[in-house]
């Protein structure tokens, strides 16, 4: 018995067990099945984003901006898990960009760059910096762009940074950085390229090897060099020096000019010729394997991308209209063509173009204008012969001449080479097959056009504007109160305030206006934002600061991710900071850290800035008023709040204007190893910024206080060689004149 309930109970345990297992692989089955159908929903949500994404741009191009924003808006809201929904961000930044909204642009591109593709996140970065040149604020681009070249080294995006902040420094007079950054222009190299892809590089241009190895960031640390060597046409090659660049965790690059002209062995240009391979050789001294001295190959092809224009007579300037019966110049560069040591020859298709013009009405004799969109059809069109300028330039040029159609059909006759029949308004289309070009593979049409010239005309374009009444009589008053708003200020600014608050007033019914039509109809969320910045900068031309804090306030309820509320934030703060009361530092920075609890504020680095700045200032008062003989401030809690801007937004511009000021504060407490300490890193940091020979005189000072005279004149000399335009060039060379006196 005892045998038989023991044999029950183990038949039982082997049920259980049994149905334990089917109900966990049904469990795991369940699972999979699960995973599976949400895989596949996130990938039909991906291309349905995608394909919203495409129309919205394809609305954009077509003037359709209305709706085109609508769409791309609703992606993030519809698709909140994918990825295509940083996209739909990024067209919007891209778009605002465009149109000069910069708030709504930043705040856009700041979404797109929480993207994890490289490409978007490289695009959005780039995009900012452009935002900030468009704002005129050079020194914040240059941090953004070369933010953008050492988190994307890899990046298409990279090339154009580096360009970027090479014309800012240009433009400033730095020509030392300007060279150095106009220098790394071209050196993103695609991670993505394959191994066993053909690697095009452009003929005659400078030409790119990039190594990854992180043997290499160690040998340079240690001060050695590592070099790598291109051969190329007729037995030419150059022997190159790599260099870090990126992030310096093993990325290094070199580069060498090349030429079409036969150059000597290192002479630094590299001869190429057509299709001849450049082979690149690299010894790798140290492998994982435990190898040494293995030499690793790389194989690139040259091509030259072609272009083809109408130049002028003196063949310099692309021209976009040519006259009847004087000569069209062509020009044509495509270094695939010179084949041969002499002068080559390219051929080039050259065509006529018009567009159909619709009946008369009746009891008219004028054609009315083709409609915009009409079709280019072909008149005429033939084959021109163009010459090279020269041995060895890969330069084509010809040229034709365009003759007028007559009105009697029996009067054409066949005209001689290289001459075309076009009729005024025509286009005269010049088109080349570019067979190799760094595109890859298949042919590219390169063609460029001119309007044909019979001394003009113009005819009036109409441009219709749809919208709904209540949008139109909202934006009406909206515009109405915002010229109130200016005059008001302006009869403040001379001292009329009884005539400012009449405007202000007025300025005010009307936005209530506006709130009215916007409870019994659906505003666009633009002009409802517009109209509370609009309010409450009637509020403060009153200087009533209560009611614009509330107008602000109520802003940041109504629409969580606004844009507008922090300027107003940062106006008011300013305003009160300058209140003649005892407490007015106290409520500035109030206003202030408002700014900073804002979610989506893209002025919180300058909050931070302005609550040291004020409490460096409140300092200063209260020393001033202190009854102690010969009081000193007590900055203590000022450099504490520059230290939390430099912390806690390291890439603002306002973090190097933190830093000076910290620097100047330790150099007037004679704390020199700190402030020699923060300079270094300033330097490291923030290579673009505007005011480092600011930054390199301190440096000189802290020297020439410490006894190092020699020290002190090499730093204003380097600050003479490096920024001979800055503001601190006079300042260094009086110091230098006074030490070597």
């Amino acid at each position: 018995m005892k045998k038989l309930v023991m044999a029950g109970l183990a038949m039982a345990c082997a049920v259980a067990y049994c149905d334990a297992a089917k109900t966990s692989k049904d469990s795991k089955d369940s699972k999979e099945i699960s995973a599976a159908a949400a895989a596949k929903t996130a990938a039909q949500a991906e291309r349905r984003a995608m394909r919203m994404i495409k129309n919205a741009v394809s609305l954009l191009q077509e003037r359709e901006e209305d709706r085109a924003i609508n769409m791309l808006e609703a992606v993030p809201r519809m698709y909140p898990q994918s990825q295509s929904r940083f996209k739909a961000h990024l067209e919007l930044g891209r778009h605002c960009l465009s149109k000069r909204d910069f708030d709504r642009a930043l705040a856009e591109l700041k979404k797109a760059c929480e993207s994890k593709e490289e490409e978007v996140c490289a695009e959005a970065n780039f995009l900012t910096g452009e935002l900030y040149l468009a704002k005129n604020q050079p020194g914040e681009a240059a941090m953004v762009f070369r933010r953008v070249s050492q988190d994307f080294p890899t990046s298409d995006f990279a090339n154009d940074a580096f360009f970027k902040i090479g014309q800012i420094h240009f433009h400033a007079g730095r020509w030392a950085r300007a060279t150095e950054a106009f220098e790394m222009v071209g050196t993103a190299v695609p991670l993505s390229v394959k191994t066993n892809a053909v690697v095009l590089v452009e003929a005659g241009q400078r030409i790119f090897v990039h190594v990854t190895d992180k043997d290499l960031a160690v040998l340079a640390l240690m001060g050695e060099k590592t070099k790598v060597k291109l051969i190329g046409s007729g037995g030419d090659s150059e022997t190159v020096e790599l260099a870090s660049f990126g992030k310096g965790d093993g990325d290094f690059i070199a580069s060498c000019n090349t030429t079409l002209v036969p150059s000597q062995v290192n002479d630094g240009v590299l001869t190429v010729r057509g299709n001849d391979p450049i082979k690149v050789e690299y010894i790798d001294n140290n492998t994982l394997n435990g190898d040494i001295n293995i030499v690793r190959k790389a194989d690139a092809h040259t091509a030259s991308s072609a272009t083809v224009a109408f130049l002028d007579g003196a063949m310099r300037q692309k021209v976009n209209g040519v006259f009847v019966d004087q000569p069209a110049f062509i020009r044509l560069r495509d270094l695939d063509l010179d084949l041969t040591d002499g002068v080559d020859k390219a051929t080039v298709h050259v065509k006529s173009t018009y567009r159909e013009r619709p009946e008369p009405a009746p009891g008219e004799t004028v054609a009315p204008p083709p409609a915009p969109d009409a079709p280019w059809l072909t008149r005429y069109e033939m084959d021109v012969v163009l010459s090279e300028t020269g041995p060895r330039t890969g330069i084509f040029a010809g040229r034709i001449v365009v003759r007028l159609l007559p009105a009697d059909t029996n009067k054409i006759v066949k005209l001689p080479a290289n001459e075309i029949y076009a009729s005024a308004e025509d286009k005269v289309v010049v088109e080349y097959d570019d067979k190799r070009h760094l595109g890859g593979e298949g042919t590219a049409n390169r063609s460029s056009s001119a309007i044909v010239l019979v001394g003009g005309s113009t005819e009036p374009k109409s441009i219709v504007a749809h919208s709904s009444e209540a949008t139109i009589q909202a934006k009406k008053l909206l515009l109405e109160a915002k010229l109130l708003y200016k005059w008001a200020a302006i009869f403040k600014d001379v001292g009329l305030v009884d005539s400012a608050r009449e405007k202000s007033d007025d300025g005010l019914q009307r936005i209530s206006t506006v709130f009215d039509l916007s409870n019994r109809n659906t505003l666009d969320r633009t002009v409802i934002e517009e109209a509370y910045e609009a309010r409450w900068n009637l509020f403060l031309v009153r200087d009533d600061l209560k009611n614009a804090v509330a107008t602000c306030n109520a802003l940041v309820k109504r629409f969580p991710d606004t844009v507008l509320a922090d300027r107003a934030f940062m106006r008011i703060a300013m305003a009160r900071r300058e209140e003649k009361e005892h407490d007015a530092a106290r409520n500035a920075i109030a206003v202030f850290k408002a700014i900073l609890d804002l979610p989506n504020s893209q002025l919180k680095a300058e909050a931070q800035y302005r609550i040291a700045e004020t409490l460096e200032m409140s300092a200063r008062e209260a020393a001033a008023k202190s009854k102690a003989r010969n009081a000193k401030p007590d900055f203590s809690s000022a450099m504490a709040a520059y230290q939390t801007c430099a912390d806690a937004y390291p890439t603002s511009s306002f973090a190097g204007e933190s830093y000076k000021k910290m620097v100047d504060y330790c150099i007037s407490i004679k704390t020199f190893p700190r402030a020699l300490e923060m300079i270094r890193r300033v330097l490291e940091d923030y290579p673009d910024a505007p005011w480092l020979d600011e930054m390199i005189v301190k440096w000189g000072v802290i020297l020439h206080r410490q006894g190092d005279r020699e020290g002190a004149i090499a730093k204003f000399r380097q600050v003479l060689e490096e920024y001979p335009s800055g503001k601190a060039a006079k300042q260094a060379s009086q110091f230098i004149k006074r030490l070597e006196d």
